[in-house]
């Protein structure tokens, strides 16, 4: 059999009633996926309504939940496929999403997203649209799709990466140096914005295929409400961004260079220190 081109990933706890939604839309697409639900320690009937799907999904259940970043990792490892789309159980796709996500994936392109349509889910009504200012479908440079990064959120709920590249950018724990966190905010950032350094260009399609859900129980709508958790939110973010900029400093000025002089110049240090311990210490010092 051959291996699908495009993964679906849908980590999801405790939304059984948005679950299924989710999965039928991913199920509808008109590039055909494998779809995997990863559930990490889910309380409600979330078993039951992955079961109803039969075979037609893969389902990965752990009793333990060890975090939002274990489950979407749990996810990725377990992809068949080259390219990954991490769809939120909350959130849910147009048909032609994928497909049409696709047509702009190429070697140089590191990333495809959508415009998304931000939809109350009280009302069902379609509140406004994000990434309209990046205009018509087509591919752009990766610094543009910075310009929009540096500033907000591009999230992976609208983007479509390698599998390779996420694996290599998703930070399970704490973001390397930072000093503040918030319910596992960050990463998502960093995970789009580090395949910038790999790829020269992103594609765009500019349709709103990707509908994410607007609600009370939504990290970000309550972080909103919330001055408190919205500084917390923010800090969160801004740490991911500060290493972004330590990532781009080492790649563009060949820090990297510096970094080699300076782990000779350890090494010498440390060999001087050994072999003072051999002359002034010798192991085979005989008793007197």
């Amino acid at each position: 059999m051959t291996a699908p081109l495009v993964t679906i990933v849908i980590p999801t706890f405790n939304r059984s009633a948005m679950l299924r939604r989710c999965i039928e839309s991913t199920l509808a697409q008109t590039q055909a996926c494998e779809v995997i639900v990863v559930d990490h320690g889910s309380s409600d009937d979330t078993p039951a309504v992955a079961a109803s799907f039969g075979d037609r999904i893969r389902y990965l259940r752990r009793d333990v939940d060890h975090g939002v970043h274990f489950c979407w990792l749990d996810g990725v490892i377990n992809a068949k496929a080259e390219f990954v789309h991490l769809n939120f159980d909350d959130d849910f796709l147009e048909p032609t999403y994928i497909e049409k996500c696709m047509a702009l994936m190429g070697p140089e392109v590191g990333l495809v997203f959508s415009r998304v349509a931000l939809r109350d889910e009280e009302s069902g009504r379609i509140d406004h649209e994000l990434f309209a200012e990046f205009g018509e479908t087509g591919v752009r440079s990766a610094s543009a799709f910075m310009h929009k990064q540096v500033r907000g959120l591009i999230s992976p709920g609208a983007t479509i990466l390698r599998r390779k590249d996420i694996l290599n950018a998703l930070y399970v724990g704490k973001v390397p140096f930072a000093r503040h966190e918030y319910r596992g905010v960050g990463p998502d950032w960093l995970m789009t914005a580090m395949a910038t350094l790999n790829y020269p260009k992103v594609g765009f399609v500019a349709e709103p295929l990707a509908i994410f859900s607007h609600h009370a129980g939504s990290i970000t709508v309550a972080a909103g409400a919330d001055k408190e958790k919205k500084r917390a939110l923010r800090r969160a973010y801004q740490e991911s961004r500060r290493f972004y900029a330590l990532l781009w400093l080492a790649q563009s000025f060949r820090l990297d260079l510096i970094a080699d002089v300076t782990l000779g110049c350890m090494k010498l240090k440390a060999n001087l220190a050994s072999g003072l311990r051999r002359l002034f210490h010798p192991r085979n010092r005989k008793s007197k």
